[in-house]
């Protein structure tokens, strides 16, 4: 670039030279025609014979100046096109010198052996891997946290920060386990408070199976057992207070409650007390049939009818209803027709 800009230069500045020599003899020839024109009129000698030396001269003039003008324009035009090409060649040239550094860090990168690319690599690697812990982590897959962690130690050899990723695993697992059982204690809670037993045995089952080691899973079926018998104890506090009031229908609604609660040890000693509970019922049941009977109400009579022949089936009560229930049947059709 610098030796085209100095034969830019030069080549303007021999034009130039050019130029002004044509200037020079253009005015001197001038000047000896202004004189010879001058002179001829004294003497006996035309102008045209006096004025033609100097004419020569100024036309000598005259031809250096417009060839110095001419050859300047197209020095200029050409020098331009010469720049132009330059600068171009000079672009593909650091283009090309780029792509050539580009090739030889590829192939430079691919000369390198395993353990060099692992060098090379290390640091992108373990940056890899501990964002892949994080990321198990957030998923509480902790099993694939720790294998991570693992490898991490495996490959890199370094030991405390390994033990300082399992601490947070451990921790982060301790946190996930505790969150869910209270979820589930807080769901096993609401099956004692509504006294679903088969229900509360699943899920200590499953509970079991999934927080086998948790202090608090292995004291639910304590806890369900301690549950149970305040139950059945306060079925029982009731049923006496009902027996104690005569009240028959809750005393023998809490009887059949009881029935899944006591043991046959348990029943054979509330078993008198039971037996005089439904035979009170009984008889309240045959009093009421006998009264709708009575008063034409068939409809409350079938229903109490049936109601005997299925809670006391092998009674004699039962009997004599079971005989009369067709004939009440045909009485309460058409009440029901026209209701």
């Amino acid at each position: 670039m610098m030796s085209l800009d100095r034969l830019v230069k030069r080549a303007r500045r021999l034009i130039i030279l050019v130029g002004i020599i044509g200037g020079l003899v253009l005015i001197v020839g001038v000047i000896f025609m202004v004189l010879s024109a001058q002179a001829g009129k004294t003497a006996s000698i035309s102008i045209y014979q006096a004025i033609l030396p100097g004419l020569l001269v100024s036309c000598i003039g005259m031809f250096f100046v417009c060839v110095s003008l001419v050859v300047f324009g197209i020095a200029s035009a050409v020098l331009q096109a010469l720049v132009s090409e330059n600068w171009q060649y000079e672009q593909l040239r650091g283009s090309m010198e780029a792509q050539r550094q580009l090739l030889e860090a590829i192939r430079e990168s691919t000369s390198l052996s395993d353990s060099a690319k692992e060098i090379t690599y290390r640091h992108k690697d373990r940056e890899a891997l501990r964002h892949a812990i994080r990321e198990d982590i957030d998923k509480n897959d902790y099993e694939a946290a720790y294998w991570l962690v693992g490898e991490m130690e495996r490959r890199f050899g370094n030991r405390q920060e390994a033990i300082q990723l399992r601490e947070v695993i451990e921790s982060a697992r301790r946190k996930f386990i505790e969150r869910e059982v209270r979820e589930a204690l807080d769901h096993f809670d609401q099956l004692m408070q509504k006294f679903d037993w088969s229900n509360c045995q699943r899920e200590i089952e499953q509970l079991t199976h999934m927080f086998s080691g948790h202090p608090d899973i292995q004291r639910l079926t304590e806890r369900m057992q301690a549950a149970k018998e305040a139950h059945k104890n306060n079925l029982l506090k009731e049923w006496k207070d009902a027996v104690s009031r005569d009240d028959v229908d809750r005393s023998v609604e809490l009887l059949r409650q009881l029935d899944q609660y006591l043991s046959p040890g348990e029943a054979e000693g509330y078993k008198e007390v039971a037996r005089d509970v439904f035979k009170k019922k009984l008889q309240q049941l045959g009093v009421q049939f006998s009264l709708h009977v009575s008063d034409k109400n068939w409809n409350e009579a079938l229903r109490i009818g049936e109601q005997i022949v299925k809670e006391f089936p092998n009674t004699r009560i039962a009997a004599e209803v079971r005989d009369s229930l067709p004939h009440i049947k045909e009485k309460a059709a058409p009440a029901v027709n026209i209701a």
